[in-house]
C-alpha cells in the first residue's frame, strides 16, 4: 500500500513535471517564432520571458551593430524610451511620500516659468496625462535633431497657445507632461533629475546597467538603432538624453528591467503606497495607427488584460528603438522585449509572445516574396484615401511607394509581393489595390490587425497607367 507521502511525493513529481514541460514549451515556441522574425529581418533585439525566479527565454537575434556585424545579447543595451516614465513616475511618489510634495499640488508652484495658462495643471494630470499640453513630438522645432534644446524649443512653441483640452477632463499622452515632471523633480530635491534616479531608484535597486543615455558617454555593449525604408534597412542617427529626460532618456538591459520586476513582486524598493498610487487607473489611452493598443493609465504604468491575465507595464519609442516592458502579477510573468529597429511590429510580437506564455493561438510571419513592379504601375495608385475619418496619402519617392496616416511618425515603405500587393516593415498591415478593366484604382482594402478594410480614393485616379 502506498503511503500518504509518497502520494504527495507523486504529485508534487507530475506537478514539477508539467511546471517543466510548459516552460521548455514556451522556450522553444518563443525562440523558433523570434528566429522566423529575425530570418527574415524584420526582428533584431533581446526577448527576457521569466515566470517566477524562473527564466523561460533569455537571447538576443539580430545585429547591435550592423556595419560591424556585432550580434545583439543577453548583455546588449538599448535606448527604452517611454519606460523611463514609470521611474519618473516612482521618483515622483517617493518625494510625496517623504512630505515634499504632494501630486494634488498645482505644477506651477515647483515650476514658476511655466505659462500662466498652464497654471491650473496639477502634478496629478501631468502623471496620467490629462494636462492638455500638447506633446512636444508635435512641435516644427522637434524635428532639429542638431540643436541640442529642440525639445525644449518645443515646449516653447506651445507657451503662448491654448491647451489642446480643459486640466483634468481628456487624457492625451504627452511626453510634455513628462518632462515637466523631471523639472518638478530637480526644483524639489536640488538635484538633477538623472542624479536623483541614480540616487534614489537605479542604485538601491543594483540596475547597474541602465541610466541616461548620453553620446559623450556611449555605454559599453549599447546597441545602435535603425528603422526601415521599406525593405532596406537604415541607421538612425542618435540624440542626446538631455533632451527626452524625464520622457524617455534611459537605457537598459533585460536582465535589469527583470531584476526591477523582481524587487517590485518582492516589495523591497517601494512601499505598499506607493505602487498602489502608481497602478489604480486614473485615465484611458489609445494609440494612434498603426499602434493597436488600447488600455488604462495609472501614474507612468498602462493597466490591462491580454487573454484573460491582468498586466502592468509600459513600451517605448524613440530614436531608432522600441521596447516593451509587461509585468503580470497575477501570473507572476514578465515579459520584456527590446529592439533597435524602430517599427509599430514590435507590438505584435509582444503579443504573440504573450500567446506562447499562455498557451494561446499566434501565428508565426510568413516569409513573402519581393517584387519590384515598374514605376508606371506604381504611379497609378498615388493619390489621396480615405478609411472613414482617417486619411491615407500614398506618395512615390525614387520608384518606391509610400503610406501616410496621422498619428505615424514617418511615412511607411511600401514591399510589393505582386503589381497590386504590399506589406510594410513598419507595422504588421498590408494592402491590395483594387484595379478596373479600365486601369483606374478607385479603391485597396487594408489588413491591419487581422480586420480587412475598404479604402475608397478621394482624388482622380490615373487611367491606363
Amino acid at each position: 500500500m502506498r503511503t500518504r507521502t509518497g502520494v504527495i511525493a507523486t504529485i508534487a513529481l507530475l506537478l514539477s513535471i508539467t511546471i517543466l514541460g510548459t516552460a521548455q514549451d514556451v522556450s522553444a515556441k518563443s525562440d523558433q517564432y523570434l528566429a522566423t522574425w529575425a530570418k527574415q529581418g524584420r526582428f533584431s533585439g533581446v526577448v527576457l520571458i521569466a515566470k517566477g525566479d524562473k527564466v523561460l527565454l533569455r537571447k538576443g537575434y539580430g545585429m547591435a551593430n550592423v556595419d560591424q556585424s556585432v550580434p545583439n545579447t543577453p548583455e546588449t543595451v538599448f535606448r527604452i524610451g517611454s519606460i523611463t516614465k514609470l521611474f519618473t513616475a516612482f521618483s515622483i511618489l517617493q518625494l510625496e511620500e517623504r512630505g515634499l510634495l504632494k501630486v494634488s499640488d498645482p505644477a506651477i508652484k515647483y515650476v514658476p516659468e511655466m505659462p500662466q495658462q498652464w497654471s491650473a495643471i496639477t502634478i496629478h494630470q501631468l502623471l496620467c496625462h490629462k494636462s492638455g499640453i500638447p506633446d512636444f513630438t508635435s512641435a516644427k522645432a522637434y524635428g532639429d535633431f542638431t540643436d541640442g534644446r529642440h525639445i525644449e524649443n518645443s515646449l516653447k512653441e506651445f507657451a503662448d497657445k491654448p491647451l489642446l483640452s480643459p486640466p483634468g477632463e481628456t487624457m492625451r499622452y504627452s511626453n510634455s507632461g513628462y518632462i515637466l515632471l523631471g523639472k518638478i523633480i530637480e526644483k524639489v530635491s536640488g538635484r538633477t533629475y538623472e542624479d536623483y534616479l541614480q540616487q534614489n531608484i537605479l542604485q538601491p535597486a543594483g540596475m547597474t546597467h541602465t541610466g541616461f543615455d548620453h553620446l559623450a558617454n556611449v555605454a559599453p555593449n549599447r546597441a545602435n538603432g535603425y528603422k526601415f525604408d521599406a525593405e532596406l534597412l537604415i541607421a538612425v542617427k542618435p540624440f542626446d538624453a538631455e533632451g527626452p529626460s524625464a520622457a524617455g532618456g534611459l537605457h537598459s538591459t533585460a536582465d535589469d528591467l527583470c531584476h526591477f520586476d523582481r524587487l517590485l513582486k518582492a516589495g523591497k524598493l517601494f512601499s505598499s503606497s506607493v505602487t498602489a498610487k502608481a497602478w489604480t487607473v486614473y485615465s484611458h489611452f489609445v494609440a494612434p495607427p498603426p499602434l493597436p493598443i488600447e488600455a488604462d493609465y495609472g501614474y507612468g504604468w498602462m493597466l490591462g488584460s491580454d487573454f484573460g491575465h491582468r498586466y502592468i507595464g509600459h513600451g517605448g519609442w524613440v530614436s531608432g528603438f522600441v521596447s516593451q516592458f509587461k509585468r503580470f502579477p497575477d501570473d507572476d510573468a514578465v515579459l520584456i522585449v527590446l529592439s533597435n529597429i524602430e517599427t509599430s511590429t514590435y507590438v505584435t510580437v509582444t503579443q504573440d509572445l504573450t500567446a506562447i506564455l499562455f498557451g494561446e493561438k499566434y501565428q508565426i510571419p510568413v516569409e513573402r516574396k519581393i517584387v519590384h513592379p515598374a514605376a508606371q504601375i506604381l504611379a497609378r495608385y498615388v493619390g489621396s484615401y480615405q478609411l472613414g475619418p482617417l486619411p491615407i496619402t500614398i506618395t512615390m519617392r525614387n520608384g518606391k511607394l509610400y503610406a501616410f496616416a496621422p498619428g505615424q511618425p514617418a511615412p511607411f515603405g511600401m514591399i510589393a509581393t505582386s503589381d497590386t500587393e504590399f506589406y510594410f516593415n513598419d507595422a504588421d498591415s498590408a494592402i491590395k489595390f483594387i484595379v478596373d478593366e479600365k486601369g483606374n484604382v478607385n479603391q485597396f482594402t487594408l489588413n491591419m490587425n487581422g480586420k480587412e478594410m475598404p479604402v475608397n480614393r478621394v482624388t482622380e485616379p490615373k487611367v491606363g497607367s
